[in-house]
């Protein structure tokens, strides 16, 4: 039999379920002699006796050859009943005892066509248990069934055996053997293939059930299997279109900024009233950030991606890049647009990118920085609302810096998404001033960033306080800290 196991309270095979609850009944000596006992085994070894008895038993033989007479007289068995009773005298007790003894032979006849009927149906019924053991070996339910229906056979098999193994060897006639050895056993029998006969119906029931629900998680395999390869297909066309682009490493320079940041700055710009009016602002919108150099406009920048990214809303969308000299790339336009579309695609949904995709990125290295830009917008047309954070247009050359600004300019007249840009840049941008006059700026200033600064100073004395003793003094504490800030003058 098959070793499967299952998570039912009791042993984990169906036969080895059928044979511990058969062995609970037996002896210890019993008990030994099924120790090493398969249902196979026990099975054969019962059809053989059987045909051995068959062969050499005389009732057996005599029953064949009477068969026909019982059937025959059984036709006309009416109308020597007719005779029987208008000569009863003579009549009556001879056919009365010719009754009593097809009677038996009837009888004997059936029982024995049941026992190799019984016999052929556990033959018929053994290797289809044994397939759907193999077959649904996880249905806990049709399993206890199959033990079930296995404890009949073991029961049957283990009487049979040795009812043919006694019967032949009893030296009495055929009619008296019967009503000795075949009477009391036929109840028996009776039962046992009544028990197996309800017990195979409930195993083909629980069969039927069980393979109705692999077929239905068959489907829903192939059904999940089929949704995972049209994922899969869109995530690979996701990447295929990204591979496209121009970009440069923005989150690593938003870390690193967010890194310079000193715990508890920058929180005064979520009170400032720009930048208020900015955030809730019903139409597409700029706010400018001004600033001296070191004025700290970057680490301010990467404050405003964190805080936007706290949003959290699915119908908005975040952009944001940095200019920076010293990363040369980051100042050609073909960089910058690459790297706003990136963060676009990464945040559409894969749906986006089906076969009936209408994103026209395959001829994307041959199109110009203008239709580079009209795909840009056509693809934040799929959000609500964007936020967009420009750090640095003083970075730039005039010419892209030109063409940034025709970015911006073009992205504030959009009605749908509701964009909202927040850009840096020095304040002796004369051109950057010129174009974006019409909308709200601030400039970083002594009085906007001396809070911050206080709070930089005061952590960085407290942290050389521990290896310092001299800075526990304080006195001496206040005037390096008053010291510090003069020095510092807002920057």
């Amino acid at each position: 039999m098959s070793a499967i196991l299952t998570a039912l309270p009791f042993p984990t095979r169906p036969w080895e379920t059928a044979k511990a609850q058969f062995l609970e009944q037996l002896t210890p000596e019993e008990k030994q002699c099924f120790e090493s006992a398969t249902l196979e085994n026990i099975f054969y070894q019962t059809s053989a006796a059987q045909k051995r008895h068959a062969n050499g038993s005389n009732s057996w033989a005599m029953q064949e050859r009477i068969s026909s007479l019982v059937d025959a007289i059984e036709e006309y068995g009416k109308a020597l009943d007719v005779y029987a009773n208008a000569f009863p005298l003579v009549l009556s007790p001879l056919w009365g005892s010719i009754r009593v003894i097809l009677k038996i032979a009837g009888e004997t006849g059936r029982f024995q066509e049941k026992i190799v009927d019984m016999l052929a149906s556990i033959g018929d019924a053994l290797p289809r248990f044994q397939i759907y053991e193999i077959l649904f070996r996880n249905h806990e339910r049709l399993l206890k069934a199959i033990s079930t229906a296995y404890l009949d056979v073991l029961r049957f098999c283990v009487k049979a055996k040795q009812f043919f193994g006694h019967g032949k060897k009893l030296p009495l006639p055929m009619s008296i053997g019967c009503r000795g050895l075949w009477k009391p056993f036929r109840q028996e029998f009776d039962k046992y293939m009544s028990d197996f006969r309800k017990h195979r119906k409930h195993v083909e029931k629980e069969a039927s059930l069980a393979h109705m629900i692999e077929s239905a998680r068959r489907r829903e395999i192939e059904l999940a299997n089929h949704a995972l390869q049209k994922r899969n297909g869109m995530v690979n066309k996701r990447h295929r279109y990204m591979s496209l682009l121009q970009v440069v490493d923005y989150q690593s320079k938003q870390k690193t900024l967010a890194n310079l940041r000193f715990q508890g700055t920058n929180t005064w710009l979520q009170a400032s009233t720009p930048y208020m009016e900015w955030l809730n602002s019903p139409i597409s919108t700029c706010l400018c950030c001004y600033g001296i150099p070191g004025s700290g406009k970057s680490v301010l920048a990467s404050s405003v991606v964190d805080m936007l990214g706290q949003i959290n809303e699915p119908s908005s969308i975040l952009c944001y890049y940095y200019f920076d000299h010293a990363d040369v790339r980051s100042l050609d336009m073909n960089y910058l647009l690459g790297s706003l579309i990136r963060q676009v695609l990464t945040n559409l949904p894969l749906t986006e990118f089906g076969d009936d995709s209408e994103i026209p990125m395959d001829d994307y290295a041959s199109i110009s920085l203008g239709e580079k830009l009209r795909l840009y917008v056509k693809l934040l047309r799929r959000f609500p609302q964007a936020f967009i954070v420009l750090d640095g247009l003083d970075e730039l050359g005039h010419d892209c810096q030109v063409s940034t600004l025709d970015l911006i300019k073009s992205l504030v007249q959009e009605r749908l998404p509701v964009v909202r840009l927040y850009v840096t840049c020095r304040e002796g941008e004369h051109l950057v001033r010129k174009t974006l006059r019409s909308h709200n700026s601030f400039k970083l200033s002594s009085p906007q960033v001396s809070s911050d600064i206080s709070l930089f100073i005061e952590g960085a004395l407290d942290s050389a306080a521990n290896h310092n003793p001299i800075l526990s003094n304080l006195q001496l504490h206040k005037e390096v800290r008053d010291a510090l800030l003069h020095g510092a003058n807002g920057m």
